[in-house]
């Protein structure tokens, strides 16, 4: 999704919320609504994708007193420029859009780069961890100790001499997570019964 289909989409959305818009090529402030009103008004010329998005998040959250434009310090601006970044990153990924074009992403909605950045890749920190986590669980969950006992003894049978195991290898063999260790060690213990 281009610039301009990104415009005419999030300005359809502001309509669907029952607002007048007005387009202009001569206004002070790329965009402003009045929430209690239900007025809209955007500079044509000037007003970014970002701009647009962050006025839907005001409408959307009813924001009517939010003091002077881009107030750094008013929580409903701050509340805004996150969830207008979310709302186009939502956007741009159901357009095909990743992480690896995170410039093309700033490109076509001018988002502040850092911001957008912190917010995104948070996100993108914590779905991670989220995943790791669910993953490792899921390990945890499927291997049990009989299979874990077969594998050692099918990776043992490999050797003819054996003096050493390193465990680490082990599981790289058998493609386990790490997270594994000690109950692989337990388990060479037992086999080898060392205490």
């Amino acid at each position: 999704m281009g610039r301009q289909e990104l415009l005419e989409y999030l300005l359809k959305e502001i309509e669907k919320c029952g607002f007048e818009i007005f387009a202009v090529d001569i206004f002070p402030i790329p965009a402003a609504v009045n929430v209690d009103k239900k007025l809209m008004i955007y500079n044509f010329k000037e007003a970014s994708p970002f701009e647009i998005a962050h006025e839907l998040i005001h409408i959307l959250n009813k924001d009517n007193h939010r003091g002077e434009y881009f107030d750094a310090i008013n929580p409903q601006e701050v509340r805004a420029n996150h969830e207008a970044i979310l709302l186009l990153w939502e956007i741009f990924e159901a357009n095909g859009g990743t992480y690896e074009y995170f410039n093309v992403f700033v490109d076509i909605t001018d988002a502040p780069f850092e911001l957008a950045y912190s917010i995104i890749s948070k996100e993108y920190s914590e779905m991670h961890e989220a995943i790791t986590e669910i993953f490792e669980d899921e390990i945890k969950v499927t291997i049990n100790k009989k299979e874990m006992h077969d594998y050692i003894v099918a990776y043992i049978s490999y050797f003819n001499v054996l003096e050493s195991v390193n465990i680490y290898h082990f599981l790289d063999h058998y493609h386990l997570n790490y997270c594994l260790y000690e109950l692989a060690e337990k388990e060479f213990q037992k086999i080898f019964k060392v205490a």
